[in-house]
Parts: C-alpha cells; sequence; structure tokens
C-alpha cells in the first residue's frame, strides 16, 4: 500500500510509540527496578541488531531495493540509534547527549514526516517506524530510568560537535554522488515536509542550521524549567 501521511495507520504508530515511550521506563521503575541494566543491554541490542539489518534489508528485502550509497549508517537518525546504543552498554554519557538531541529532534521529526513510499504493513514501513521508535525507547529509558540528563554545557558541545560533524557528512554525499544524501545535505526529502518551505540544498543550511540550533534549547527548555524550580 502507499504511504499516506497522517491516515489512520499513521496517527494510530505516533500514539503507540509515545505511550510506550513515556510509560514503558515508569513501568520499569516500579515492577523490575532491579533489572534496569538488564533492560539497557537488550535496548542496546535490538539497536545494534537493527543498524546491521536495516541497510541489508534496504538492499536484499523491500520491493524497490535502495543504491547502496544511501544505506550506510551516515544518517542523524543511524548515529542516535548507534550512539544510545553504546551509551546502553556503558558507553560515555557524550554518546547519550549526542542521542538526547539528536534523537529527539531527528527521529520525532522523521516519524511525523516519513520519508516513506510504501505504507503499512510493508517491511519499509514496519522497520522505518520500529528504528526511529527504538531511539527514543533508548533516550527516554535512560532518561526516567537511569536518571541520565544531560546539562547545558553539555548541549553546547553537542552543537559544536553537530556543526562540526556538518562538514564530513556533506563531503561524504560529495563523494558517494547521488543519491547520496545523508542529513539532507544534498536534496530535500522525497516525501513532504517542512523543508518543502525552504531554499533548494545546499542554501537551505541557512534556514535549517538556525532552526536545529533554536530546537536544541527547546529540546532542553523543560529540563532548564525543572532546575529553576527546584530552586
Amino acid at each position: 500500500m502507499e504511504f499516506h501521511m497522517f491516515d489512520f495507520t499513521h496517527i494510530l504508530s505516533l500514539v503507540l510509540i509515545f505511550v510506550v515511550m513515556v510509560m514503558f521506563p515508569f513501568f520499569v521503575n516500579k515492577y523490575l527496578a532491579n533489572k534496569i541494566s538488564l533492560i539497557a543491554k537488550i535496548i542496546a541490542f535490538f539497536g545494534i541488531f537493527h543498524s546491521i539489518f536495516s541497510p541489508i534489508k534496504d538492499l536484499y528485502f523491500v520491493i524497490e531495493p535502495y543504491d547502496w550509497r544511501e544505506v550506510l549508517p551516515f544518517h542523524m537518525c543511524d548515529l542516535s540509534l548507534i550512539f544510545i546504543s553504546i551509551f546502553l552498554l556503558g558507553g560515555s554519557k557524550f554518546y547519550f547527549n549526542c542521542a538526547f538531541f539528536w534523537g529527539i529532534a531527528g527521529a520525532s521529526m522523521a516519524l511525523i514526516t516519513p520519508d516513506l513510499q510504501f505504507g503499512f504493513p510493508s517491511m519499509d514501513y514496519l522497520t522505518f517506524f520500529w528504528g526511529h521508535a527504538l531511539i527514543l525507547f533508548g533516550v527516554f529509558f535512560a532518561l526516567i530510568s537511569m536518571n541520565t540528563r544531560p546539562y547545558f554545557s553539555e548541549m553546547n558541545k553537542v552543537i559544536l560537535f553537530t556543526l562540526v560533524l556538518l562538514i564530513p557528512i556533506y563531503f561524504i554525499n560529495v563523494a558517494l554522488g547521488e543519491p547520496a544524501n545523508y542529513w539532507y545535505l544534498a536534496a530535500k526529502p522525497a516525501a513532504g515536509s517542512l523543508m518543502d518551505f525552504f531554499p533548494e540544498p545546499p542554501l537551505h543550511l541557512l534556514v535549517t542550521t538556525p532552526i536545529a540550533l533554536t530546537l536544541f534549547y527547546v529540546i532542553y527548555f523543560p529540563l532548564f524549567l525543572r532546575d529553576r524550580l527546584k530552586t
């Protein structure tokens, strides 16, 4: 079936992801508090498995196979899933900080405006929503069950790292050529998105970069507000 944005299946998928994302960590805290470390590793295992399986699926198991140049794990959401998996396996908190901001901003936007041709129950649809949901599950599990959160100075380090990372990602697109389009630096998403209202790449960076940086602060604001109310 062709994918239709905001049809019943799409909205139901978003609702289910949001409910599980928020409620699961609280359930773990109440009933499985002694299993948090194990559950973290299980989520990480699913994340690593998806990161390996997704490009294989795109090349061999979908109706219209992708070009190998567009399935390498360089998209921000790919990196978010890899980073949160590394953190859940005991990696540095910097991996969580990146996944927190990249995941909430990138995965949420991807789920709301998916770049998909086929809808439910195609493998494309199922793996797309499962993979992006895993990012949010991992981030919110770390946030709620593991009591891990970013601080303002850490957010600024993630912003600087993101801006620096734009450069190699851009040249990866150039080196690979079309259809490589990591971080959507070479072209706009094929499906409708907010980028349709922006200038053509690469001039769209003049608009998307300030918006992305502002979004980081918006994502951090609830934590800032919580800290202020505690003082």
